[in-house]
């Protein structure tokens, strides 16, 4: 299989538009939505109602930079749930440690899939079909997935047949979620932010019900929303704008408190266990953000971590931007939270980062140089002792979290930009840009299977296990597969 690089002409044509409308203002708020479900439920008094009508569509078949301390050190956040039912949101949890309960096939068929470009959108605010999103599971089994064009669609497994059974499609009109992967409640809502596309872009974040209906949105402001939500264990969601402005919002739909950091690409904020939130932004920093004190509504940088400070070893390739990350700066990474609170995430300099919960550097290991180095965030064993990612050049690594030394590598045709995901029998899934699903061994680093996604079309989504044993991918024509058990 040939190696495909970062710079190839479509990759580039999508992230250039991504540049440049994280640069861009917008002062406009989306236009409104039509309803074409049944009208959204009368809310409380005390919450917020939706500021927008929803539609649900049905388709047919060195040292880190110090920043002075906050006055108070951040009010202590619950622990996340011990058990966690289908994949609720990006990472499959809010610490993004990639690990899932479930066992994946160990026989790779196609058992069904669904063509998203057969579903109607009006006004789309994508330019091209193509799906980076990665699936959500819902408590009762729905997928949850969207795509460039815009459309949050929900799927069921009928069991039988060659297709997926759509159940319902949100398309707020002119608005796309891009990179975003869902985040389900425990309840069954849906959240997921849209935004249009430039020359005004504006993003919007979206509550939604089983059934597909808006219940609430908040105005991000200007930017285009790209990045996944993260959902606390105490229900709080966390989002961020395209210009790095960081949401806490209630279930309810009320904003509880915002902080600036950097530049968004599509890095997603990250809990840490004391509600500590680390977002990675392309303006090179690592940001740590502290609740805000009893009586104010804005978060506190407690510090932040500047990549370039520590560049490692190794001749840096890099390239003029865009594309985005080709200068090796920042990070479209999303953290990963370990059970220590140490923080590993990679950047776009191809380095991945071990940091400490005070800023410090713990170690830091320099995968294959590549332009725009690492964007696929880091997954961990469920003891804690190694960490896994892939990267735009030598496949997949696995380094011990004591001290970064390499374990073992993986390398691939191809680029790695999904992030992995690992099953409770050790078993490590990732795509790649040469359009295949591999299956490794994570603790001898050998193949288990390597399934061919048809047409060879590159897989930027992570695959999402559901509990009988199913992966979920989407791919960049827009095709959603369900892989189980020949």
């Amino acid at each position: 299989m040939p190696h495909l690089r970062f710079r190839t002409r479509g990759v580039a044509a999508i992230i250039t538009g991504l540049i440049m409308s994280l640069v861009s203002a917008c002062q406009a708020a989306p236009q409104p939505i039509v309803v074409t479900q049944p009208p959204v439920p009368a809310m409380p008094a005390s919450e917020p109602a939706a500021s927008q009508p929803a539609v649900a569509e049905w388709a047919a078949p060195a040292e880190p930079e110090a920043i002075t301390p906050a006055a108070a050190a951040p009010a202590p956040a619950p622990a996340p749930d011990p058990v966690v039912v289908g994949r609720p949101q990006y990472g499959m949890d809010a610490q993004h440690s990639g690990r899932s309960p479930y066992s994946g096939p160990a026989q790779p068929t196609l058992l069904r899939s669904f063509d998203s470009s057969g579903v109607p959108t009006k006004l789309p605010g994508g330019p091209k079909i193509d799906i980076q999103s990665s699936a959500a599971i819902g408590p009762d089994g729905t997928i949850y997935m969207a795509d460039f064009p815009g459309n949050l669609m929900a799927f069921r497994d009928p069991g039988t047949g060659k297709q997926l059974e759509m159940v319902w499609s949100f398309h707020p009109e002119g608005q796309s979620s891009f990179h975003s992967t869902p985040a389900v409640a425990a309840d069954g809502t849906v959240y997921l932010g849209f935004s249009t596309p430039v020359p005004d872009p504006h993003g919007t974040f979206y509550a939604l019900s089983p059934k597909g209906v808006a219940l609430w949105t908040v105005d991000l402001g200007a930017g285009r929303t790209t990045s996944s939500p993260t959902l606390g264990s105490d229900g709080t969601v966390y989002t961020t704008s395209g210009t790095g402005k960081l949401f806490a919002i209630s279930p309810a739909g009320k904003t509880l408190w915002t902080a600036q950091t950097g530049l968004i690409l599509k890095a997603s904020p990250a809990l840490g266990q004391d509600g500590t939130v680390y977002v990675a932004s392309m303006d090179d920093k690592l940001y740590a953000i502290a609740p805000p004190l009893a009586g104010q509504t804005e978060g506190q940088v407690r510090w932040t971590f500047r990549f370039g400070d520590f560049p490692g070893g190794g001749t840096p390739v890099t390239a003029t931007a865009p594309p985005s990350g080709s200068d090796g700066l920042g990070s479209g990474a999303t953290p990963t939270i370990g059970p220590d609170g140490t923080i590993y995430i990679g950047a776009d300099n191809s380095n991945m980062y071990a940091i400490a919960p005070d800023g410090q550097l713990k170690w830091q290991f320099g995968a294959e140089r590549e332009v725009a180095g690492i964007w696929s965030s880091a997954t961990l064993s469920a003891d804690g002792q190694t960490l896994y990612f892939g990267a735009n050049k030598g496949g997949v690594y696995a380094l011990r979290t004591g001290d970064g030394s390499l374990v073992w590598q993986y390398s691939i045709g191809g680029s790695i930009y999904s992030s992995l995901t690992l099953d409770k029998n050790g078993v490590l899934y990732t795509g790649s840009t040469a359009g295949h699903l591999i299956a490794i061994d994570s603790r001898t680093g050998k193949q288990v299977w390597d399934y061919t996604n048809p047409a060879n079309v590159s897989v930027w989504s992570a695959p999402a296990l559901d509990s009988d044993g199913n992966l979920f991918i989407g791919d960049r024509q827009g095709l959603v597969s369900l892989i189980g058990n020949g």
